[in-house]
């Protein structure tokens, strides 16, 4: 005898398109159902926390530990950059994942793939990645050169560049800024708060909105407009593939170039 159960109505089957604003593109489809408004503030203060926690707890860590001296953490509270510096971005941008990732896989039962983790279409967002970092360069070149000369280059920045001439650091350099610092980002500005984003506001107002929190979120006022210009770039690239591994590889290519020219 037929029965209901016979018929397949498992979660996969839900169209969540439906309950999202009307994407141009048809490669976004969202994983997962539309959160509340307030998971944007969540995300922020999730971020927020892991990056400013962080410092309060892990240079006495590494003290008591004889990893490093009290002199190294007085240097990096006095915003002089060090090893101890690269630990605290590392650790930091580790726990703001975790914290995310909490929240996604816990508090909102998802799974990976709400965050843009899918195996689809990876050459096509390799491709956006590439093309989007080349735009990303040319554009954020003309526009940065005439406000250095105006007003100089961010003063984050150019520790950064002066930290990969001390010895011994460039190494250390490159998997923070290149490796973990790319992808632990995109998996919280692009995998979630654009996400959170899109879910309230058409596609060019989420590319905007989540583009303005990642630059102000930087705190590097004088590449506010660069840091925004990427920021736009990056979210079109996961909007048009609804793939992390795009606006990953932009990442990683952009700030690998970043820290080899000017090295």
């Amino acid at each position: 005898m037929p029965t209901n159960f016979d018929k397949d109505t498992s979660p996969t089957d839900v169209d969540w398109d439906e309950f999202h604003p009307t994407s141009p593109y048809d490669v976004y489809v969202p994983q997962s159902p539309p959160r509340k408004r307030w998971s944007i503030f969540l995300g922020i203060v999730l971020y927020l926390a892991g990056q400013l926690s962080v410092s309060f707890w892990l240079p006495r860590l590494l003290i008591g530990a004889g990893v490093i001296s009290a002199r190294e953490a007085h240097e990096a509270a006095q915003s002089l950059i060090n090893v101890l510096t690269f630990w605290l971005m590392d650790v930091a941008n580790v726990v703001s994942v975790a914290l995310i990732l909490a929240a996604v896989l816990g508090f909102y039962r998802e799974k990976l793939a709400s965050l843009g983790f899918t195996s689809k279409k990876v050459p096509k967002a390799l491709l956006y990645g590439v093309l989007g970092f080349v735009v990303a360069f040319v554009v954020t070149t003309a526009v940065g050169y005439p406000i250095q000369q105006r007003f100089g280059t961010d003063p984050t920045q150019e520790a950064l560049s002066q930290a990969t001439e001390a010895p011994g650091l460039f190494p250390l350099v490159i998997v923070s800024g290149v490796i973990i610092a790319p992808i632990s980002e995109e998996i919280v500005f692009r995998g979630y708060l654009y996400k959170a984003f899109r879910d309230h506001f058409k596609p060019s107002h989420a590319i905007v909105l989540s583009a303005v929190i990642f630059s102000v979120l930087h705190l590097e006022l004088l590449a506010t407009v660069q840091l925004f210009i990427v920021g736009i770039l990056l979210a079109y690239v996961y909007e048009k593939t609804g793939n992390l591994m795009a606006p990953i590889t932009l990442h990683v290519l952009n700030n690998a170039v970043a820290f080899l020219v000017f090295h």
